[in-house]
């Protein structure tokens, strides 16, 4: 028998990781349980040890380059801070805040990961959809959609119900407030898991020539989620939320159109009917209520001449510039685009990056711009925020994980190849423009990573071998 087969991870311990991840997932963005957020992080990463350990010998060989770039990330930002740090008090204060719990999260991630991979030794196919664990893994994932849903019924409905709704189970639209969660966390935490809802769809279209009733069952569950997740990017008003979310969905439509060939061609048009009909009950009314979405090439252009228009470096403090229409630019399209140019160019300048993952943009725009407003603070890219931040080694440690993790995904078994490749890929575009590069986002990025490693630890080739071999 190999010594893979010798290994075996408790049922009881995986399950205790699986609930503590849907726990952890529940409420890692409601800033009011950080205590509890902390106990979920410091339990999960204990737990981790364990089939962390069990998994050592597989850490020496090429499938784990993701996993070692992942820890290579962390030794480059104790050089910085030794030996290139421009802030050093802000920089420690980051890697005791920021760092520490994207350490503890990545423990966690990884030796989760290892565990349901552990579980699928004895699966082979799609035989993986049925994982015992995968009910609660995905109920996790779900939970802070069904969160905001539960708080929606409960700020709109319940007054005339008569339910008195305490304030932390009310959407809170005050900034200040201790229970208000920003657009961008709904994104973060909710557009993976319609990118993952959309992969299992199509999985279990290109893998099955007849569908079961319970797998048809799924299907319909998974366009539920999906449908509410768009229902809450479009109560929210996010525009990032949605565009990412209509790239999503046409990934999933060419997927769907041009590699599944079990599927009749009537019930692929009948299918995507009903795809576009709910994509388009979204979209179509969030376009007619955010203009600047008409007027965002115009807008980008005075946004990208810096030096005419330079009313970006004050965050609205000496009001905005007009487009050629005549009219007020957008103040989201154009400073978007003013900071991002912005920040290309502070990031040549400084490839090695000033250290920190939060308002690393802010600091440097103020060095090189001293006029520029204390009110400055992400350039609304988060990978640009963090190669400012990070330099190109940190980000090249980030995205050679990532995608390293996804091309290795087509190896991993169902339901976790969808749980890597969509989720990470949500990932890849969602930190493109939006500004989440903070400490509870930035985190739950490392969190898919390590996932990912810990899920594509081992070639599925290599598991059955070993059970040949047994």
């Amino acid at each position: 028998m190999s010594d893979q087969n010798k290994i075996h991870i408790p049922a009881a311990l995986i399950w205790a990781q699986c609930i503590t991840f849907a726990g952890l997932y529940a409420i890692w963005m409601i800033y009011e349980l950080f205590y509890f957020r902390r106990i979920l992080l410091i339990g999960g990463a204990v737990i981790a040890l364990y089939p962390i350990y069990q998994y050592r010998r597989h850490f020496f060989q090429k499938r784990t380059a993701p996993l070692w770039l992942i820890v290579a990330l962390f030794g480059w930002v104790l050089f910085h801070l030794f030996f290139l740090s421009q802030d050093y008090p802000e920089q420690l204060m980051e890697l005791k805040r920021i760092w520490k719990y994207a350490g503890l999260g990545a423990i966690f991630a990884l030796g989760l990961g290892i565990s349901l991979l552990s579980v699928s030794h004895s699966t082979s196919g799609n035989r993986g959809q049925r994982s015992p664990y995968w009910p609660m893994i995905y109920l996790g994932l779900c939970m802070p959609l069904l969160i905001y849903l539960l708080k929606y019924v409960l700020t709109i409905y319940g007054p005339a119900l008569g339910i008195a709704a305490p304030d932390f189970l009310r959407i809170n639209s005050n900034r200040i407030s201790a229970y208000y969660i920003p657009k961008t966390d709904y994104i973060a935490f909710c557009l993976p898991v319609l990118a993952l809802s959309l992969g299992q769809i199509y999985s279990l279209f290109a893998l099955q020539l007849r569908l079961r009733l319970s797998q048809c069952l799924a299907i319909c569950l998974y366009l539920l989620v999906i449908g509410a997740i768009l229902f809450l990017f479009y109560m929210q008003n996010t525009k990032n939320g949605i565009a990412y979310a209509a790239l999503c969905i046409a990934l999933f439509l060419f997927l769907f159109i041009f590699k599944v060939s079990s599927v009749k061609l009537w019930h692929k048009a009948l299918f995507l009917a009903l795809i576009v009909l709910g994509v388009v009950t979204v979209i179509y009314p969030h376009l007619q209520k955010n203009e600047s979405w008409g007027t965002l090439i115009a807008d980008t252009r005075v946004g990208f001449e810096l030096e005419q228009y330079p009313q970006w470096k004050y965050a609205g403090e000496q009001g905005y510039p007009n487009n050629e229409f005549g009219k007020m630019v957008s103040i989201t399209n154009y400073e978007r685009a003013a900071w991002l140019k912005a920040g290309v160019q502070l990031a040549v300048i400084d490839p090695l990056g000033y250290g920190l993952v939060e308002d690393s943009f802010k600091r440097m725009a103020q060095a090189k711009w001293p006029e520029a407003s204390q009110n400055l603070s992400h350039s609304h890219s988060g990978w640009l925020d963090l190669l400012l931040g990070l330099g190109f080694p940190g980000v090249v440690c980030i995205l050679g994980a990532l995608i390293l993790s996804i091309w290795q995904s087509k190896e991993t078994q169902q339901p976790w190849r969808s749980l890597v490749s969509w989720t990470l890929i949500s990932n890849l575009i969602l930190w493109a423009t939006t500004e989440v590069a903070a400490t509870v986002p930035f985190s739950v990025l490392l969190f898919w990573i390590s996932l990912a490693c810990g899920l594509t630890l081992v070639h599925k080739n290599q598991e059955n071998n070993s059970t040949q071999n047994a």
